[in-house]
């Protein structure tokens, strides 16, 4: 009996997914991580016990299924590690960590930011590994001394697990070392005096791995969250985008070769699909923002069921709280909220933050029209979309059908069909009939007309913190 495995190495919690031979889910399993946020910018997270947890289950399910796993991976990125020969981790920098903005001008003096986009398919960002390699080598140079590796997050655990350095398309050409021709990039390692040699072999992300201590477990390369996501809800087509909404959120559209166009300010990088790539926005504070928004009012998870749905909540909120990545990259930009009055409601402000993620989407929708893509439906995922509130408002926002499958968390579950491609159970093209769609939101006459006003005001309203220029101490 053969059993696949999807884990999905979240930013504040590790899932697990098991298909049986079916491809019927028959296990699920949440286990949350700790995570803090110190005033300087960066990240307290601690990888060892990701790691632990990840092994521990592993392990768990292994004697409990009795049969043969094979497990794929999705993950946080561009999330950085450097390793010691052992596959320890030496210093672990995630995504959302912002030490490396100090150090974003030695960048773009090593090279112009448009000749970084255009050897990689990203803007020059201190979420990217140059600048947190410029960073460490400032700040803690005895640590790249010792490296013996530098990595994606996904791809320490699957070392620890495999002993084989081997990394996936989409996390190697995420990091911004890989060019998007295909290969990592000799002069930006050169700029940065990186190694080639401490860097992993880029394979596809089926790529199949044997468990180095447990011969009835393989691993399955995997890849990036989204484009893990998106893949488990089906979007293999330039048609359709991936809407994953969780703690962050990330707009993804497939397509079959790379789109650059520097101003529009997209990521393009690697598809988790062989041959294909990825046209993807990103904003760091999404489910983030409804959970400040949630504490500062003193609500409770699940009061958006009292939110009505007859009109906006009259308010404008842009959701940059922890910054801008793609399509603004502006690491210093921060949330604003507009029209509070004397009637105001604490389920107001709720329903505004639901608002301001749609109309953040809904730019990223506008701007891709630019670039001739023409997108006609959205899958949505992630933990916000187990608000109908939240579906109900995006659809109409953007006026377009959202669909949400019958999966809740398709990163785990796109890393476990993954899984069953690496095993020769399926094939890629197999995944879209896979998917089955749990309700379909159609957008609401009366919503549309005020959603299109009020995103006006948003747009005005990202040109006010730009002329406020960052943070006020």
């Amino acid at each position: 009996m053969e059993y696949y495995v999807g884990v999905d190495l979240g930013t504040s919690s590790v899932k697990f997914v098991v298909l049986d031979e079916s491809l019927k889910e028959v296990y699920a399993l949440s286990r949350d991580l700790r995570i803090g946020f110190a005033s300087d910018g960066s990240v307290l997270y601690d990888p060892e016990a990701v790691l632990r947890t990840v092994e521990g289950e592993l392990r768990a399910l292994s004697s409990k299924l009795g049969g043969d796993l094979y497990v794929g991976f999705s993950g946080h990125s561009p999330s950085l590690v450097v390793m010691d020969e052992q596959g320890r981790s030496l210093e672990t920098i995630v995504w959302l960590d912002t030490r490396a903005s100090s150090v974003l001008d030695e960048a773009a003096k090593l090279m112009g930011e448009k000749e970084w986009y255009y050897k990689t398919g990203l803007r020059l960002s201190p979420i990217f590994f140059p600048a947190k390699i410029l960073w460490i080598k400032r700040f803690k140079p005895s640590v790249l001394e010792r490296a013996r590796w530098v990595a994606q997050f996904k791809d320490y655990v699957v070392y620890n697990l495999t002993k084989q350095a081997y990394t996936d398309y989409s996390s190697a050409s995420e990091t911004q070392l890989f060019n998007i021709r295909g290969f990592y990039d000799d002069e930006i390692l050169g700029l940065l005096g990186l190694d080639g040699s401490k860097l992993f072999e880029p394979a596809a992300s089926h790529t199949v791995l044997q468990h180095a201590s447990n011969p009835r477990t393989w691993l399955v390369l995997g890849g990036v969250d989204s484009v893990v996501a998106a893949l488990g809800g089906g979007v293999v087509e330039s048609s359709t985008a991936s809407l994953s909404a969780g703690s962050s959120a990330c707009v993804d559209i497939p397509v079959a070769r790379p789109v650059l166009d520097y101003e529009k300010g997209f990521e393009t990088y690697y598809h988790v699909l062989p041959g294909w790539f990825v046209l993807e926005a990103s904003l760091p504070s999404a489910g983030l923002t409804v959970d400040k928004v949630l504490e500062l009012a003193g609500l409770e998870r699940g009061v958006e069921e009292e939110v009505g749905l007859d009109k906006p909540s009259g308010l404008v909120l842009v959701p940059y709280l922890t910054g801008s990545r793609s399509p603004d990259w502006d690491s210093s930009a921060r949330g604003l909220v507009y029209g509070l009055s004397l009637s105001t409601t604490r389920l107001d402000l709720l329903k505004a933050a639901y608002e301001g993620i749609g109309f953040w989407a809904r730019e990223v929708l506008e701007l891709s029209r630019g670039l001739g893509l023409e997108v006609r439906q959205v899958v949505i995922s992630g933990g916000l979309s187990s608000s109908n509130l939240f579906n109900t408002i995006t659809s109409s926002i953007l006026g377009l059908e959202v669909k949400k499958p019958r999966v809740r968390d398709l990163s785990p579950y796109g890393a476990a069909l993954l899984a069953a491609i690496g095993a020769g159970k399926i094939k890629f093209s197999d995944v879209p009939r896979l998917v089955e769609f749990e309700q379909v939101y159609s957008p609401r006459p009366e919503l549309v007309v005020a959603y299109n006003a009020l995103f006006q005001v948003y747009r005005k309203m990202k040109r006010v913190y730009k002329e406020l220029g960052g943070i006020v101490e």
